[in-house]
């Protein structure tokens, strides 16, 4: 059924306010998880050099340097303003400083950043939304190492809005991938004195060339509601991407070979309700992706993590309690590190860390899960409701960098940053 709409932005739940076998499907109870709730934590919280900000994302600049990156919001009467920031970490331990040059650059550009990554210190990019300063072509900027550049995006004829929510730099050209919402039909209401709009909504990717953004097309699926929140490349010619299917309301995975784009069917990860939220790629070249999983009996939500040994995707268990994943990082020796939030009474950021077991006897291997026991965001007045939640993860010198937002009842929301040191 086609949606009526009005442009809108479909907001990434990130910051909003979105042969196959199985393995170790079972749930792990909380119990599981590594660390007593009263361990002392190992981190510590650093100052972000904005406030009324998102921070949705961190990359691991190299040589000791961290970049993380989101957007300032400005309420104009009952119109809400975005503008991209970035900021700079230097060295571990260094206080963050904006970069002035990069919101400079974005000029009027009135877009949320969505994602950043980097292909060195050279090759960075961002990632945002459709914007009007830009003829209704989506936002996106890169820097070279010396300057920015808004770099728009074209969308198809009709777009109604548009958003790349996911990018993966890389020396073959960046991969982004999002959606676009396309008007379908329109038809004039007498009665009304308006427009009766159709529109569907679908994912799309982007390939640069190191000239130009283009379209790689995707395959048609059968339903009028779907997209994708994250793309990450193993090789020229083994990319993935994830995202939602609406149409059966479960993770959606799609491969692309070198030559096309194809869906790819999972087992215990794209047949469940849910969604698919980030990728990573270890070292030895494992996919990983995390997400959401609306499957319980309870009707709660739980984590999805999957990882991809090179022949199928395998469902990885995960701590029996409510909570979703936005952000992954690969961590040495084979493991990951996921941010999210929780989903109990209290929606607090959390940062898990998994890593692999030896073979047992029938020769499967396993992993186990630490919860790391990420700090809240100080509040100002404990009377007052607060969200908080951890949308992007990075390691490097430092160790483990998390950043995300806290949003108290009736406030704009504003960033954090927390880093627990390596050995930690």
């Amino acid at each position: 059924m086609l949606k009526s709409s009005r442009r809108r932005s479909l907001l990434r739940a990130a910051v909003a306010t979105a042969a196959l076998t199985v393995t170790l499907s079972t749930p792990l109870p909380a119990s599981a998880l590594d660390g007593p709730a009263g361990a002392a934590p190992a981190w510590a919280s650093e100052a972000a050099p904005f406030t009324d900000a998102n921070l949705v994302d961190v990359v691991n600049m190299g040589r000791g340097r961290t970049w993380a990156a989101g957007f300032t919001v400005r309420m104009e009467g009952k119109v809400i303003r975005f503008q991209p920031v970035v900021a700079e970490r230097s060295a571990p331990g260094a206080a963050w400083t904006p970069l002035a040059s990069a919101t400079a650059a974005a000029g009027g550009v009135t877009s949320r950043v969505n994602a950043v990554d980097a292909n060195g210190a050279r090759d960075v990019w961002l990632v945002g939304d459709d914007a009007s300063a830009l003829d209704g072509r989506v936002y996106t900027q890169h820097f070279d190492g010396t300057h920015w550049q808004v770099v728009p995006v074209d969308v198809a004829e009709k777009t109604e809005a548009a958003s790349l929510l996911g990018v993966d730099a890389r020396p073959g050209g960046a991969w982004a991938a999002g959606y676009a919402q396309i008007e379908v039909s329109r038809t004039w209401n007498p009665e009304k004195g308006g427009w009766f709009v159709e529109s569907r909504t679908a994912g799309i990717v982007r390939h640069f060339d190191g000239t130009a953004w283009h379209d790689v097309p995707l395959p048609e699926l059968p339903g009028d509601y779907w997209y994708l929140n994250t793309v990450q490349a193993v090789s020229d010619d083994d990319v993935w991407a994830a995202g939602y299917d609406g149409d059966s309301g479960s993770p959606l995975l799609m491969h692309y070979d070198g030559s096309s784009w194809q869906r790819v069917d999972a087992p215990g990860v794209t047949d469940i309700p849910g969604q698919a939220q980030r990728l990573a790629v270890t070292e030895d070249g494992e996919a990983w992706v995390v997400g959401e999983d609306w499957s319980p009996e309870d009707r709660s939500t739980r984590a999805l993590v999957a990882r991809h040994d090179g022949k199928g995707w395998h469902k990885v268990a995960v701590p029996d309690v409510p909570a979703r994943l936005f952000g992954l990082t690969a961590r040495p020796g084979g493991g990951i590190a996921v941010v999210g939030q929780t989903l109990g009474d209290r929606r607090e950021a959390l940062a898990w860390a998994w890593s692999p077991l030896d073979p047992d006897a029938t020769g499967a291997a396993g992993g186990r899960w630490k919860d790391l026991a990420l700090p809240q965001p100080a509040v100002t007045d404990a009377s007052v409701p607060v969200e908080n939640v951890a949308s992007g993860v990075a390691g490097g010198q430092a160790g483990l960098t998390v950043v995300g937002t806290s949003t108290a009842e009736g406030a704009l929301p504003q960033p954090f940053v927390s880093v627990r040191p390596r050995g930690n």
